[in-house]
């Protein structure tokens, strides 16, 4: 009987995040990692960290640090971009490379801005990057 009450509590810790691996210990290790947009101008013209590619899509390069004491992976950073007005213009979703990052260990992301090409990239005033996902490194 204590087996057959044991799954259905199992399941719940699975499905709530309440177990190692899950979302819950993805954003618990995400304040363990510094974001900042390369310093480096990579185009004339474009404030540092920003880039057009050949296809035509905006990109910001930026670094992320373990500050932690434990390996981390799979760091995901979301940035959107905005016009003078604050309005929207552009989303992005990037991992890290390479993926596993020792303690204070540095890794490069490049966010590609698909929606965000011709005219619209001379509109972009303001940009927001956050940490959204960092998981201990198995």
């Amino acid at each position: 009987m204590k087996a057959f009450l044991s799954l259905p509590v199992a399941a719940f810790l699975i499905l709530s995040g309440s177990i190692p691996g899950s979302s819950m210990e993805a954003s618990q290790y995400s304040d363990k990692v510094k974001l900042e947009v390369l310093s480096v101008g990579l185009q004339p013209g474009m404030p540092p960290g920003f880039y057009i590619c050949s296809e035509g899509h905006l990109h910001i390069r930026a670094s992320v640090k373990n500050t932690g004491s434990v390996p981390l992976d799979e760091i995901k950073v979301a940035g959107k971009v905005f016009n003078e007005s604050g309005d929207l213009l552009g989303t992005a979703t990037a991992v890290a490379k390479p993926e596993k990052i020792a303690p204070n260990g540095t890794s490069e992301v490049n966010l590609e801005f698909l929606k965000v090409t011709g005219s619209k990239i001379k509109q972009v005033k303001n940009q927001e990057l956050t940490v959204i996902n960092a998981h201990l490194s198995r």
